[in-house]
């Protein structure tokens, strides 16, 4: 997100303060050793003690994560699917990665323009044609399709001419139909307590489907715009 000093340095922290985070609101039962039965349980046991503050934390930690592009979201759109159901779970993981997309992208746009201009603007004019041949269905396809990573692409569009009403919500629509299969997979994974759970009939076919939509969505888009 920033050029690269600065972002080692804020990487850094930023990865520190969300393990500590992930320590006090997950406990002990995370990590590379995970156990899902644990997990959930201690998971479920925290909420049932405060929701409203648990709820509050997950969506500031997933906002930071994010923001950031911190690796550990898909994780936390499963825990999203075992603790808030499927519904629950994807608004709160659509609201949270957006919030977070947006941060970076105001950041970008208002405070640090001439360090990601001086790193990245090379691949500005390529956004920009994009953006003017299919308007904001050119961001929803790159939402869906990730041609350009996550964490770059957030700053490159604080760059561009895009109007940050525009960019919220396409990022909204571009990362749905994301959040709602990582979200159903946590579902899944809930109910059967393995890791089998994530290659079930209902997972694979929404895979499937998040696969083809970004084509799909573009030939339309083109079509629409001609």
């Amino acid at each position: 997100m920033l050029p690269a000093a600065p972002n080692a340095r804020l990487m850094l922290a930023g990865a520190v303060l969300v393990a500590a985070v992930l320590t006090w609101w997950l406990g002990p039962t995370w990590g590379l050793d995970l156990d899902l039965a644990a997990w959930q349980q201690n998971l479920l046991a925290r909420q049932r003690q405060q929701p409203w503050l648990f709820g509050l934390g997950y969506f500031a930690l997933f906002t930071v994560m994010a923001a950031l592009a911190i690796p550990g979201c898909g994780l936390l759109s499963l825990a999203a699917g075992a603790c808030f159901g499927w519904m629950g779970g994807t608004l709160l993981v659509l609201l949270a990665s957006t919030a977070g997309a947006t941060l970076s992208f105001l950041v970008a746009r208002h405070w640090l323009r001439d360090a990601v201009q001086r790193r990245w603007g090379d691949r500005l004019a390529a956004v920009e044609a994009g953006i003017a041949r299919d308007g904001v269905f050119y961001l929803v396809f790159l939402r869906l399709a990730p041609i350009i990573p996550f964490p770059l692409l957030n700053p490159l569009l604080g760059l561009s001419k895009m109007p940050t009403r525009r960019f919220v919500g396409a990022s909204l629509l571009g990362m749905l139909a994301g959040s709602a299969v990582y979200v159903h997979a946590g579902c899944e994974l809930a109910r059967v307590g393995s890791l089998e759970g994530l290659v079930s009939p209902s997972v694979l076919s929404a895979l499937a489907l998040l696969v083809m939509l970004p084509w799909g969505l573009q030939r339309w888009a083109r079509r629409a715009t001609r």
